[in-house]
């Protein structure tokens, strides 16, 4: 497992071709647990292993070294629906979220 300074990062499941390139929000749970520092992080460490890998499944998990905490990364839409030309811009985004306010 990769790790960040405070976060596992869980292998994921499935491959895919999400790319986490649309806008990026992040839910008020995020906001109060996490500082501005690791959500920075987090976004740039799924970035870079979609450079890496080419895309990534839509669903990217991380856990809490110290408490067990899950955080969800979710990505809305994939390389074959933004190409397909079906979606608005403002329907590609992806949330970072706390697994309990998903």
């Amino acid at each position: 497992m990769e790790t960040l300074e405070n976060w596992l990062y869980q292998p994921q499941e499935t491959d895919g071709t999400y790319k986490f390139s649309g806008s990026f929000f992040v839910t008020i749970g995020i906001q109060q647990t996490l500082s501005q520092q690791e959500i920075f992080e987090i976004y740039l460490f799924i970035k870079s292993l979609v450079a890496n890998k080419k895309g990534l499944d839509y669903l990217q998990v991380f856990i809490n070294k110290d408490t067990g905490q899950k955080l969800f990364f979710i990505d809305q839409l994939n390389t074959e629906m933004i190409e397909s030309g079906q979606y608005k811009s403002e329907d590609n985004y992806c949330t970072l979220l706390l697994a309990s306010e998903y």
